[in-house]
């Protein structure tokens, strides 16, 4: 193909593919900011609604994105449910919402508390180090965000159920992926981003969740006397490797930590100056958290015992403890149970797929549910009482990346900084809510599902509370500069596993357009090759049965089936209830499947559960009624005959 080149000043050349690649990534900011705008306008017109006062122009900026998230993410929730999620309403729904945010983008009116202004820090060379560092790590995710979707769990469902409820318009039950109806509200404006623009759009908003983390924990600190250095404590915090990881994918754990902060911040707010609008807020952001992931549940019970325990402290009557709890949880149940509600009406169980025991599932058996528990309790590194006091030493410093050791990296910081909070005297009430907090979500972690992932909502908690700790020893010059060369090298040894992950994925060739997309596909996801070619060659009507194929359903514009967790579950219970190899063949044809796409490694090899009975059947139905019509290494599409 012809490629014309057009010189520019310093003598580079770039194509017309790069410059169409420019184009597009120039329309993805264009759009991230203008979704940022939305929220905040948004946020801003509904809080005007509620008694509340403000430190700062940057806090109500803060609450007010944070809201017109929540707002916008149920927008687009209640199209789902009326089956509405067609181009043309999206498009006038976005229209009218445009519409209210600009009403409160025309308000900008801001009830501040009548405090002083934060007295002005010192500009150490600390802070100035961290403040480069912080640019660098933003501008380096910000490359990676506009790289297409590779993250494993966006692929399984973050991106691939909204894509699915795109197609068909609305919420339905989507066969073999019990993740579709997981609580769904990140997920919901990530559906907006794949509508806009794409995958990278979407990419970008849970961006904008982190860049809203780091507002808001700068706002936090800034306020507060005890915290010198609130530029090192959002270096902290973004340069933990399982934080930078997520951050440029389009995962839920930042929308999570979001609403989580915000709720915990809205309750401290509400300690320090008693208006019952802070404690409304904090249910209203403890409810988005709970709309975005089970693991969140421990976040209303957090609440609850948090209120009545200030309540206590101030000893106020029984009809102001009871007013109080019921504006929290009205509050909280508006905000986060029509997921759950949802989940209730199409599967039978509000909590799918766990309290099977209880509830049941549609598409959901007792032994997956058995398998799916056993799964969970063997993340991490053990049970029992000598692995759980082990724990923080094995989170920081033997967790793996793609490994069931935690799924992720921590690294020692944590560990080596948090301890020297035993030698601080008059902690403020705000550090004791959050010391508490990070507490109580630790140890519900560590009785749940042991994967790091799921305790980025305390990360930004314990750096900001490292921060405080390093304030605090400022005038005991041993013991600060001792906590200075540990906090140094924590950062060493994240910076290099984050640089490790930028230089892996080398972003500059496909952002730029020196790299197509589908090459940039094929290098980072060893089976696209063979996507992109059943995408293209398949017939439309074709269904495809995947095997071992990691549940990568965003990658398939085909019709597929792919059993979540256990990738051959319905392949082996086929197998076990067909006496022959033409038994199978026909209960594969009468459920619809054309073809099968698998990794012959987890069939043949010993990575997967094949007993050899079923590697034996499986080889009879792939002699006789499977015709090879494409491989790629391991991988194979067949057709079924």
């Amino acid at each position: 193909m012809l490629i014309q080149h057009y010189g520019i000043p310093w003598g580079c050349k770039v194509t017309v593919e790069a410059g169409e690649a420019l184009l597009r990534q120039g329309a993805t900011i264009v759009l991230c900011a203008g979704f940022c705008l939305l929220a905040a306008g948004l946020g801003w017109f509904a809080l005007g609604k509620i008694p509340l006062r403000f430190r700062a122009f940057p806090e109500r900026l803060f609450f007010s994105t944070v809201t017109g998230f929540g707002i916008l993410g149920y927008a687009i929730f209640l199209l789902g449910c009326l089956h509405a999620l067609s181009p043309v309403i999206i498009s006038i729904t976005l229209v009218f919402l445009c519409l209210f945010s600009f009403a409160g983008w025309w308000n900008l009116r801001c009830h501040l508390f009548p405090a002083p202004a934060p007295a002005p820090r010192e500009k150490t060379i600390g802070e100035t180090c961290a403040a480069v560092l912080l640019f660098l790590c933003i501008a380096s995710l910000f490359l990676l965000v506009l790289t297409p979707e590779t993250g494993k769990d966006a692929l399984i469902y973050h991106l691939a159920v909204p894509k699915l409820f795109l197609k068909e318009q609305g919420f339905y039950f989507i066969p073999g992926n019990i993740f579709a109806n997981y609580p769904l509200h990140s997920e919901m404006l990530f559906l907006v981003g794949l509508f806009l623009s794409g995958d990278t759009l979407a990419k970008g908003m849970h961006f904008l969740a982190l860049l809203l983390i780091l507002l808001g924990m700068w706002q936090f600190m800034r306020a507060r006397s005890e915290h010198a250095y609130p530029v090192l404590s959002m270096v902290l915090f973004l340069t933990i490797p399982t934080v930078y990881l997520s951050s440029h994918t389009a995962n839920n754990d930042l929308f999570i930590t979001l609403y989580s902060l915000a709720a915990v911040f809205a309750f401290i707010n509400w300690c320090e100056h008693a208006q019952p609008g802070w404690i409304v807020l904090a249910g209203i952001c403890s409810g988005l958290a709970v709309a975005c992931k089970y693991t969140l549940l421990i976040l209303p019970l957090a609440g609850f015992f948090g209120i009545l325990l200030m309540l206590q402290r101030h000893k106020s009557d029984h009809k102001i403890v009871f007013r109080t709890l019921v504006c929290y949880f009205l509050a909280l149940f508006i905000a986060g149970s029509p997921f759950y509600l949802k989940n209730w009406i199409v599967t039978g169980n509000p909590f799918y797929p766990f309290l099977y025991g209880i509830f049941g599932g549609r598409g959901w058996e007792a032994a997956q549910a058995s398998s799916y528990d056993l799964f969970v309790r063997n993340l991490g590194m053990g049970r029992t009482w000598l692995d759980y006091l082990l724990l923080p030493w094995n989170i920081s410093f033997r967790a793996e990346l793609n490994s069931p050791r935690f799924d992720g990296l921590l690294g020692p910081l944590f560990l080596l900084t948090l301890p020297f909070a035993i030698g601080i005297r008059n902690v403020s009430i705000a550090m004791k809510v959050i010391a508490v907090y990070c507490l109580i979500t630790f140890l519900f972690w560590a009785s749940s599902a042991q994967q790091l992932r799921y305790l980025i909502p305390i990360f930004p908690f314990l750096a900001v509370i490292t921060g405080s700790i390093l304030t605090c020893y400022r005038k005991r010059p041993v013991l600060f500069r001792t906590l200075s060369l540990l906090i140094v090298g924590s950062l060493a040894f994240n910076v290099y596993h984050i640089s490790r992950d930028f230089i892996k994925t080398s972003p500059v060739g496909v952002v730029i357009g020196t790299e197509s997309r589908e090459a940039y596909l094929g290098r980072m996801l060893p089976s696209y090759t063979l996507f992109r070619f059943m995408n293209t060659s398949l017939p439309p009507a074709s269904r495809v049965l995947l095997i071992y194929m990691k549940n990568w359903t965003f990658l398939c514009d085909r019709d597929c089936y792919s059993d979540s967790m256990f990738e051959s579950y319905t392949l082996q219970k086929i197998l076990a209830h067909s006496s022959t190899a033409a038994a199978a063949a026909g209960t594969l044809k009468a459920r619809g499947f054309t073809h099968i796409l698998s990794d012959e490694r987890y069939i043949y090899g010993t990575a997967g559960v094949f007993s050899e009975a079923e590697k034996t059947a499986f080889a009879r139905l792939e002699k006789d009624y499977l015709q090879l019509i494409r491989s790629e290494g391991p991988y194979r599409l067949y057709r079924l005959i």
